[in-house]
């Protein structure tokens, strides 16, 4: 019996103890190094896969180790990082019959020189003949004098180009090797670009009819199912935008190698080929080819067709040695832990185990601390933290107990939920009802209402705090206006408070995730609020993601509550051009109209930063008083301070904390030169 007294009572008691040996321990430690930082966290040892970070934490520990070639400062403006000046051009190539054709093409071009010089106008920099190709190549990617110089060469009559897509059931590279090998009509074929394994696109020139039927014979040879040929389009010349990145000299990884433009160049292949999720996978799509240029300091990428969000889809990518992605070409999570990269970022990874990393500055003397990140923290070692003063951020803040608000730092939104709207639904396709379902939620009252961080969305179509954001405003809630809207279109409320037309009720169903109580707190309390309006709302619950895209696809709904990632890019095209607006495609909500398409293309093809502002104020301007989606809130991580939080730099609010707040102080309002990233021209 005393013996197991002893047990029971003894073992917490001994559980106690080891418990404050340890935070002793950690006092010490953190007394001996004052420039440190110690953060706990209850969660499990992070993969540090800069690529897929699975928490917020995560990946502001990586944001720290890993440098991108551009960065999204905290005033929201595009910043140098690896790459110091970066540009855009643009290379028109056009064939001729023979190389004779060409260089006469070419003298022509040389004659409108000049007095007038034309080729200033035309922002043509130089013009070269390879065999009977002419290659023009533009000092800018969007210019418009493109024309001018095809029509000084229009008497050598350049040949077609045309551009075709291949389609089979089957795989396709293995025959497509062999009949770009084996058959003498594949010269004609310029350009090729795989789109995943079953289907690719080309560029012919010339008479393309021979080539064709000799592909489509090898193709279909040993298949039972025969090949697809589409043609896309035809011109008179090849016209591919090109981005050169200027890689900062001196810059060098943690391990003391220099960071060439090969290292970009093989991050971004690696990326091109792995199978993550990862949101840049379109962009990377669209690279034609790159290469390595001026001893390694210049990474030039040519790009198949016009796309200026781009550079906005680079920025904050993080880039890895050449040397580490070669030796880890199908890299893994064991990958990232047990072999982890070095980075070129502000802090190096100096020690890991399955409970501790820490990170500490490359330079030191620049104010920089050093971070211990405790992983698995029990609530007794936390709360033993807290007490003792031997922690100083508790992440997230909910494992601590009662944090005064002043000492809670929340984090930048890194998306929202919304409800999308299918605007051909019934009672949904009209427009004044989007609207006042959209007048009857309360969002503060979600807010106040839901677990979590939660923070007010605005209107806006784009990501918060970025340089082109408009903070457009989103409806006021007002019930009894939104009623009143109900009333005005012939759908008053009956005895039991339904709006009702002539033969029926204002009914309709929302979709939901399953499995995640914020969703379903958030459409319960949605469907509540929409009662008050005079709308029932049934749920209709979804398994899994699979399931629930499945539906989106086929627009088998009426409305959707879904999370809306936040991005950099401003090409919005994939979710509101109506060329997406077809079975499979992803402009879910239905919204056909030809002015927005001309917006959301014009959109797409600015390359220059500074004009995006004015392009993203005329979308929504035109598509949001067509309300395809509802906005509901901003959802974010919040970190607890056991001492009292240090102040935000001028540049940040507080409801935009990150660990680099913290690592890079020297990057201050006063201190931080502005640097102008407008388009131009190397000097």
């Amino acid at each position: 019996m005393t013996l197991a007294r002893t047990f029971i009572f003894g073992f917490p008691l001994l559980v106690a103890v080891v418990a404050w040996w340890s935070a002793a321990g950690a006092m010490r430690n953190h007394a001996h190094g004052k420039d440190g930082i110690v953060v706990m966290l209850p969660q499990t040892p992070p993969v540090l896969n800069p690529f897929l970070p699975a928490t917020e934490v995560e990946r502001q520990i990586t944001d720290l180790v890993h440098a991108p070639l551009l960065r999204v400062d905290e005033k929201g403006t595009l910043q140098p990082e690896l790459a110091d000046l970066w540009r855009w051009s643009q290379d028109v190539t056009c064939w001729f019959e023979d190389e004779a054709a060409a260089k006469r093409a070419q003298e022509l071009l040389q004659a409108q020189i000049g007095e007038t010089n034309r080729w200033a106008e035309w922002h043509l920099n130089a013009v070269q003949v390879r065999a009977n190709t002419l290659l023009l190549s533009f000092g800018e990617a969007a210019t418009t004098e493109v024309r001018h110089a095809l029509d000084a060469t229009a008497e050598m009559r350049p040949q077609p180009v045309a551009f075709w897509r291949v389609e089979r059931a089957t795989p396709l590279r293995a025959d497509w090797d062999r009949f770009m090998s084996a058959s003498p009509q594949a010269r004609q074929i310029q350009r090729t670009w795989f789109d995943g394994a079953n289907a690719c696109e080309f560029v012919v020139t010339g008479p393309a009819q021979r080539v064709l039927d000799d592909l489509r014979a090898a193709l279909n040879a040993g298949t039972a199912q025969a090949c697809v040929l589409t043609l896309l389009g035809e011109a008179g010349a090849l016209v591919e935008p090109v981005l050169d990145l200027d890689i900062r000299p001196g810059q060098v990884w943690h391990d003391g190698s220099l960071v060439t433009a090969e290292d970009a160049r093989a991050t971004l292949e690696f990326l091109r080929t792995c199978d993550w999720p990862l949101t840049v996978h379109e962009v990377l799509r669209q690279i034609q080819q790159m290469e390595s240029q001026n001893d390694g300091g210049r990474l030039h990428v040519t790009f198949r067709k016009r796309h200026g969000p781009t550079l906005a889809a680079l920025a904050d990518l993080p880039i890895l040695p050449a040397a580490w992605v070669r030796a880890h070409p199908h890299a893994t999570e064991a990958d990232f832990v047990q072999a982890a990269p070095p980075g070129a970022g502000s802090h190096r990874i100096v020690a890991r185990d399955a409970r501790s990393l820490i990170l500490e500055p490359v330079e030191a003397g620049r104010g920089a601390p050093r971070f211990l990140f405790s992983f698995a923290a029990s609530p007794l070692m936390t709360q033993i933290g807290t007490s003792t003063h031997t922690v100083d951020v508790i992440w997230p803040a909910a494992a601590a107990d009662r944090v005064p608000q002043e000492q809670l730092r929340v984090t930048p939104p890194r998306q929202r939920l919304v409800v999308l709207w299918n605007t051909r639904a019934p009672i949904i396709s009209n427009t004044r009802f989007r609207q006042a379902l959209a007048m009857a939620v309360d969002p503060g009252a979600l807010i106040e209402a839901l677990p979590g961080r939660l923070g007010r969305a605005d209107a806006s179509l784009f990501a918060p705090n970025l340089w082109y954001s408009t903070h457009a405003r989103r409806l006021p809630h007002d019930l009894e206006k939104a009623r009143q809207i109900l009333f005005e279109e012939g759908w008053p409320q009956d005895v039991e408070g339904v709006a009702r037309s002539v033969d029926r009720s204002f009914r309709f169903t929302l979709l939901v995730p399953e499995g995640d109580e914020l969703h379903q707190r958030a459409a319960e309390m949605l469907v509540a609020q929409w009662r008050k309006l005079g709308a029932v709302v049934t749920l209709d619950h979804v398994p899994d993601a699979g399931t629930l895209a499945g539906r989106l696809r086929e627009r088998r709904f009426d409305a959707v509550l879904v999370d809306q990632r936040f991005e950099v890019s401003w090409d919005q095209s994939p979710w509101w051009h109506s060329a997406q607006d077809r079975p499979g495609g992803t402009n879910f909500c239905g919204i056909t109209d030809p002015q927005i398409d001309l917006q959301l293309q014009a959109l797409a093809a600015e390359f220059d930063p500074a004009n995006v502002p004015e392009r993203v104020r005329g979308l929504e301007a035109r598509l949001l008083p067509l309300h395809p989606m509802l906005p509901l809130f901003t959802t974010h991580d919040e970190a607890a301070f056991v001492a009292p939080a240090p102040p935000s730099p001028p540049a940040v609010s507080a409801s935009a904390w990150t660990l680099r707040t913290l690592a890079v102080p020297a990057r201050s309002a006063a201190a931080a030169p502005v640097i102008d990233l407008k388009l131009r021209s190397p000097e």
